[in-house]
């Protein structure tokens, strides 16, 4: 059905000394399918991607982790970047997929389709959605100092050493907070196409609030006029994808699709639906647990725009 492939807990199949065969939990609605080869192109401990042959890109998750729609996801929690390594071919025969020279596989036949599922318009502008927006942002603040993600402390405005970085995005931030107040969407893209690869990395931060970006305009987006404003902001994004990395590039198009990861959904509809501290607080630490800052550098994406359209009634 669609590809997958992992490497199981060293206590499920010890040293990989015989042939394991991994089982897929989920499938991303937007994963490859029928594809037949591929090859890694980057592994971390809890991901896995491959890129396959004639266009499109897999993540191979563990359980721990996060889905995205581009992605699968394991029944096992596999340590992949003692196992795997970039340049390894793959190949998809149906529902197993393999490594070559890996005596281990995985098995997607059982695998369930995940669909993201985030309503536009739930964050309402109502006293509640205020409410748990505030919350969100104070609890955000107080793990922004053991972060290192540049673009939280922008957004909150959190007081950091001076550096060429931090005053880029901080000039940048404010031509698009104009930009998003005018609903001027010429100039909130020319403002984005100037974060789009912005910063180091597989998935540089400038991408990740980008991403983020896109999810408070869903959240936010109860009118016509919000939702063909959204519209245009995924359009232009989708026609900006070539100026960042093969990765980052495909979690840009999964937003441009409303399709976000399944941490940052969540993290979307505790805000949007006033749930309680408690359950904000966990789906925040999930969202942080991201990456290095690539989950932070989206929560502050989210709550730049869901601030904007929050500040448009007061």
């Amino acid at each position: 059905m669609t590809v997958q492939s992992a490497i199981l807990d060293d206590t499920a199949c010890p040293g990989l000394a015989r042939s394991c065969v991994l089982r897929a939990e989920t499938i991303g609605c937007r994963a490859p399918r029928q594809w037949q080869s591929g090859r890694v192109v980057a592994v971390f401990a809890c991901a896995c991607y491959v890129a396959i042959d004639g266009g499109g890109l897999l993540a191979i998750l563990t359980r721990d982790a996060g889905l995205v729609a581009h992605g699968i996801r394991l029944e096992s929690r596999p340590r992949l970047d003692t196992r795997l390594h970039a340049g390894l071919h793959v190949r998809c025969d149906g529902n197993r997929i393999s490594f070559a020279g890996k005596d281990a596989a995985i098995d997607v036949s059982r695998a369930k389709i995940w669909q993201p599922k985030l309503q536009s318009g739930v964050f309402d502008r109502s006293p509640r959605a205020r409410q748990s927006l505030a919350c969100a942002e104070e609890l955000l603040a107080g793990a922004a100092a053991r972060s290192d993600s540049e673009f939280l402390k922008a957004v909150l405005q959190i007081a950091v050493p001076p550096s060429a970085f931090s005053d880029l995005i901080s000039v940048r931030l404010l031509s698009l907070a104009a930009a998003q107040q005018a609903r001027d969407s010429a100039a909130t893209l020319k403002a984005i196409g100037g974060l789009i690869g912005l910063g180091p990395g597989l998935t540089p931060a400038g991408d990740d609030f980008v991403i983020g970006f896109i999810a408070g305009l869903t959240l936010s987006a109860e009118s016509a006029e919000a939702r063909r404003f959204r519209q245009e902001m995924c359009e232009g994004v989708a026609a900006l994808r070539h100026a960042t990395t093969m990765i980052s590039a495909q979690h840009l198009d999964d937003a441009c699709h409303l399709c976000f990861s399944e941490r940052l959904t969540n993290l979307c509809d505790a805000i949007g639906r006033g749930r309680s501290e408690a359950d904000l607080q966990s789906q925040i630490a999930a969202q942080l647990s991201v990456g290095a800052t690539s989950g932070a550098d989206a929560a502050s994406g989210l709550i730049f725009a869901l601030s904007a359209v929050a500040a448009c009634d007061r």
